[in-house]
């Protein structure tokens, strides 16, 4: 018998149990036991008619929450097809149970929605989120450990590198939902009006990949289709803190985030500096990217770069299907993805300047029990069952992201997606956010700054000062600055 094929069998034999132990917790307390003789009786009876009658099943409802862009629902949708699953083997053993998910999907951060919700006592029982140390530190989930070694079976095939970031304190907290590159995607038509040949556009990532071409060489580039008319900027970022480009840069002069050994958050002012310095060169002087970018509507940034607009885009693997199910597009509304590989390009974020590396950054979004949840252990198979290999193929492909098990790559849906296939490589290159509780403090005071040199309120030297001063304030020890 085949691994997953007895995996697959001790699964459904421990879920039945599980299942079964939940319905018997929600019944009311037997009688005493002076009542021994009668409520043999009655349940004898009770049972004969419930089958007799086919009684509708016993309902566990498990509430489910989520965020992301459209087309990641299915980080809700999953759970509820994990629920599907069990809901088969369990009417198929006749257990009379049925498992009911409640799904809430939002478009933004809801971790105002989910403090109000434990508040008043009605937490969902699952959440995915990023946000893994205030999660852990402000006692929302649960650690997992016990459960993911009573299921290793199950968990075999999750990406290695992933567990790191799910990992705090010594303990697991989540599993991995989702995974992803952000590259700097390119208009290839763009490109093609500036008298580039295919030759050339092909061989674009594979240049940058080696170093051959940076951020330096492509502001040129920006600033001549911007002269010739045939972009309104040379450059967009996203509207708001993120991985890309910002932590990108500051990874690629040298910087670091956490120190390893005490797990305190770092300031490397050199690498800081330079970043800033970068953005402000940019936005100010070569004036390929719109001062304004920060506070810029998401719908404008895609509109403008999926209509040609805007030369380079730091994005996401996720904004390829995105582009082709949110109709950005003036003229042909979804983009087909025909229309994508003839017009649009991508590669890893170019190294700043030669001698520095390209680089992308991943930061997966988590599957977390809460720790309000009724059933722990019943919401923790189902998102490991939301995670499986088909569950999670069909999530890749459709929301553009990459896979956490290492068996999806054998599923045939994620086979025929010629995207993931070109894009895999980036992972070779990627790296992580830090997870510590106040990164959330660290990341406006980076926004502020960030925001203040693009605009021109002020230099990346006293935008860097300001942005000390306030991360000493706020983070005290937990604050280590590097000269």
């Amino acid at each position: 018998m085949e691994k997953s094929t007895l995996a697959i069998i001790v699964a459904i034999v421990v879920i039945l149990a599980i299942i079964g132990a939940a319905f018997i917790a929600m019944q009311q307390a037997p009688p005493t036991q002076a009542a021994t003789t009668t409520v043999t009786t009655t349940v004898t009876q009770t049972v004969t008619q419930t089958v007799t009658a086919a009684a509708a099943p016993q309902v566990i409802k498990i509430k489910v929450w989520a965020s992301g862009s459209p087309v990641d629902v299915t980080r809700v949708n999953n759970v509820e097809k994990a629920a599907e699953i069990l809901n088969k083997m369990l009417e198929a053993a006749g257990a009379g149970v049925k498992i009911e998910v409640e799904k809430q999907f939002f478009r933004g951060d809801y971790m105002d929605k989910l403090t109000a919700a434990f508040a008043a006592g009605e937490a969902p029982d699952i959440i995915a989120m990023k946000n893994l140390a205030a999660l852990a530190e402000g006692g929302y989930v649960i650690p997992l450990d016990d459960y993911i070694q009573k299921y290793s079976m199950l968990l075999e095939d999750v990406v290695p590198v992933l567990w790191n970031s799910v990992k705090y304190k010594g303990k697991i907290w989540a599993l991995p939902q989702d995974t992803e590159a952000r590259p700097l995607y390119f208009r290839k038509d763009v490109l093609r009006q500036l008298g580039w040949s295919e030759e050339e556009i092909n061989a674009l990532p594979e240049k940058i990949k080696n170093g051959e071409i940076t951020i330096q060489d492509l502001i040129k580039v920006a600033k001549e289709a911007m002269e010739k008319g045939l972009v309104a900027w040379g450059f967009y970022h996203r509207p708001n803190f993120g991985g890309t480009p910002f932590i990108i840069f500051y990874y690629q002069y040298g910087g670091i985030l956490q120190d390893p050994e005490t797990g305190k958050l770092v300031l490397d002012k050199k690498a800081m500096l330079k970043t800033l310095q970068l953005l402000y060169q940019m936005a100010q002087v070569d004036k390929v990217l719109p001062p304004d970018m920060i506070g810029t509507s998401w719908r404008k940034i895609h509109s403008d770069f999926v209509n040609g607009r805007v030369l380079f885009w730091f994005g996401g693997t996720w904004h390829w299907a995105e582009w082709q199910r949110v109709p950005y597009h003036e003229t042909l509304g979804n983009l087909t993805e025909e229309y994508e590989w003839e017009n649009i390009g991508f590669a890893l974020v170019p190294a700043p300047e030669p001698g520095l590396k390209p680089m992308t950054l991943s930061s997966p979004y988590l599957y977390y029990v809460t720790s309000q949840s009724k059933y722990p252990e019943l919401a923790f198979l189902l998102i490991t069952l939301a995670t499986s290999a088909p569950l999670d193929a069909e999530h890749a492909v459709y929301s553009g992201h990459l896979p956490v098990r290492t068996t999806t790559l054998g599923i045939p849906l994620y086979k025929k997606s010629k995207f993931h296939s070109e894009v895999a490589y980036m992972l070779d290159y990627t790296s992580v956010e830090p997870i510590h509780p106040k990164f959330g403090v660290y990341k406006d005071a980076w926004i502020t700054a960030i925001t203040k040199v693009e605009k021109g309120e002020a230099t990346p030297e006293q935008a860097l000062e300001e942005m000390i001063s306030t991360l000493k304030s706020e983070l005290g020890d937990e604050l280590i600055i590097k000269e």
